[in-house]
């Protein structure tokens, strides 16, 4: 009796320990809830540009990526080429996103700087595509720089004609210029005949060697 007894308060006592880990448990649970709502999360802001429905500036979540950027903006038109982005690129405020159009891929691919931005005629050195998977697009004639800038060193003729104040003229000098010493840094275009300092300070800018 006295040993039926004792296993009974046992089993009470078994019983009560569990009851008490499982309280402990469930309150650990919504602690940790209330905790991890009690956290804010702070939306950045970025802008998409280029081959998609709905260019502007959206607000997204820390540590989104560029395909959510892409969703958010209704999704990429028919004529965009995302082989030069990096999709799965986690994005950070203030980070402006330009889809290319295939023909605009082609054109770079072939020398041409006049659409590296979208806006057709300009070149704005100081924008940066955050989705840029490659810093340059290389090929035999020609090297576009991820800042969009023009490399004295390799730039055709029209794409020196792309730098403001620079026309045909002084386009062809540079050229000359190149073909007989190169280009060691940006400093020696004041070399050329009809570049002094006045010009260099507009243009300086837009190139690279």
């Amino acid at each position: 009796m006295f040993l039926s007894n004792y296993i009974s308060e046992g089993d009470k006592m078994i019983k009560k320990l569990i009851y008490l880990t499982n309280i402990i448990l469930i309150g650990l649970i919504v602690f940790l809830l209330f905790q991890k709502n009690d956290v804010k999360v702070v939306p950045v802001k970025v802008e998409i540009k280029g081959a998609v429905k709905n260019v502007g500036v959206y607000e997204i979540n820390p540590n989104d990526r560029v395909s959510d950027l892409i969703t958010l903006s209704g999704g990429l038109k028919e004529d965009a080429d995302t082989s030069t982005i990096n999709l799965s690129k986690e994005l950070k405020n203030e980070d402006v996103v330009i889809v290319y159009t295939k023909e605009e891929i082609n054109e770079m691919k072939k020398g041409s700087t006049s659409i590296k931005y979208i806006e057709k005629q300009c070149v704005c050195p100081k924008i940066e595509n955050a989705a840029c998977i490659e810093d340059i697009i290389d090929n035999s004639n020609s090297i576009i720089n991820k800042t969009g800038k023009i490399s004295l060193n390799t730039a055709t003729l029209d794409e020196l004609l792309t730098i403001p104040g620079i026309g045909q003229s002084k386009a062809k000098l540079i050229i000359e210029y190149r073909n007989t010493n190169g280009f060691k840094k940006i400093e020696d275009i004041m070399n050329v005949k009809g570049i002094g300092n006045g010009i260099f300070e507009k243009i300086k800018d837009y190139i690279t060697i």
